[in-house]
């Protein structure tokens, strides 16, 4: 099925558009917050990114379960509304001239939270909202491209803004882009079919979700594809940050001897290569979702293992994007067996504790960088986790590769109740 035929639904066309916009919005406050901090801190401007991380991780573990307990649609317009008035405090606090990097960092770490409840409401609804099962398949492929495309566009949108709009403005801009989503989100009212909350499940306000919680726990663990798929992805992310966010860069200045200009056309080509991976795994029926997890594993440490051998700029452009296109092989098989494998009103628990393990695994993987780094030179450190990652799509492989996926039915209790 191709990407393409998303687009004969027009409602699918404007939540995506939606989307897209306000994933390039995010992109220009990153960039506006990382050099205001700097300007103020220097050195020191890390804490503010680091404190939208931290709240995401952290209220990643209880977004989904509101997600699960309220409104999908009202709850992602109202978090919507609200980080847009968040991201209005900073233009006019930079008016007033009381913008300081506190400010920046709990505005950062309150956006960040809001997103760990809108992002599992948005995956919980697609089931619902999107008419057909590989249709579905094709509209996670479109969103999952979405933040790809961002990384690729928004630095250079960035630059053509900076000459006409001063860096504060950038704020105003994200928050626009907050308003048309959910603007977009309100004119799809017709297609969000209205909240029915199952039996047994708690109202909004009441209390039970330590319980829910293990309940999510629970049906992962009942789910032994998806389990071992979870677990290495938490690998995944521990190596896979460590390489990307520090090894990459001092590659570029140490192996190649080349400048800040060829870092960027590094990580271009890899948001790239992410783009590309997305809308071809999008045409595809993948039935052995555990199977192709790991195998986008193996692409991704394959590309990178090639990156710690590159002697030439134009060798590792093609290493980096190889690497790129396991990415989206990889998760988009996990985002299909958290919507078509569990019940429904689990959904939203799911994709959180997924997205928090993965959180937990990128941060320790920057913890670990950099006793790898000082240790090793960049090409052996590169080496040693472009390994850890074939370690684990190795053996994930072995595992899944000659044997039979059990369907949801034989192994999450309940799956039944979508």
């Amino acid at each position: 099925m191709s990407v393409l035929h998303v687009f004969r639904h027009r409602h699918l066309v404007l939540l995506w558009c939606s989307q897209l916009l306000s994933a390039v919005g995010d992109q220009l406050y990153e960039i506006a917050v990382v050099w205001i901090a700097v300007r103020l801190v220097a050195s020191e401007a890390g804490v503010v990114l680091s404190a939208g991380a931290f709240a995401r991780m952290l209220c990643g573990v209880f977004g989904g379960v509101y997600a699960d307990r309220w409104d999908r649609r009202k709850t992602m317009l109202v978090v919507d509304l609200l980080r847009g008035g968040v991201a209005l405090t900073l233009p006019l606090a930079s008016r007033l001239g009381r913008l300081s990097v506190w400010h920046l960092a709990a505005a950062t770490a309150v956006l960040g939270g809001l997103s760990a409840l809108f992002d599992p409401a948005l995956q919980a609804s697609l089931p619902t909202v999107v008419p057909q099962r590989a249709t579905l398949h094709a509209m996670n492929s479109l969103l999952d491209a979405t933040r790809r495309l961002a990384r690729i566009f928004g630095p250079g949108l960035a630059g053509g803004l900076v000459a006409v709009l001063p860096l504060d403005q950038f704020f105003t801009v994200d928050a626009l882009t907050f308003g048309v989503s959910a603007a977009a989100l309100a004119a799809l009212r017709a297609h969000f079919p209205p909240a029915a909350r199952p039996a047994g499940v708690p109202a909004p306000g009441s209390g039970r979700v330590l319980q829910d919680l293990l309940e999510a726990g629970r049906l992962t663990l009942a789910h032994r594809p998806f389990l071992w798929s979870v677990m290495g992805g938490l690998v995944m992310n521990l190596t896979w940050s460590g390489l990307f966010t520090v090894g990459l860069a001092l590659f570029v200045r140490a192996a190649l001897g080349a400048s800040a200009g060829a870092y960027g056309a590094l990580v271009a080509a890899y948001g790239v290569g992410n783009v590309l991976g997305a809308l071809v795994v999008g045409t595809l029926r993948i039935r052995r979702r555990a199977l192709a997890y790991f195998l986008g594993t193996l692409a991704l440490g394959g590309g990178f293992l090639a990156l710690a051998g590159a002697s030439s700029l134009p060798l590792a452009l093609v290493c980096v994007g190889v690497a790129a296109l396991g990415g989206p092989l990889g998760d988009l098989p996990l985002l299909l067996t958290i919507q078509g494998d569990f019940p429904e009103r689990h959904v939203g628990k799911i994709y959180s504790l997924r997205m928090v393990l993965a959180g937990i695994g990128a941060s320790l993987g920057l913890l670990l960088a950099t006793p790898v780094f000082a240790m090793c030179s960049p090409r052996l450190g590169i080496a040693l986790l472009a390994l850890t990652m074939l370690a684990v799509g190795t053996i994930g492989t072995l595992r899944w590769g000659g044997r039979a996926e059990r369907g949801p039915s034989e192994q999450v209790p309940g799956s039944s109740g979508r």
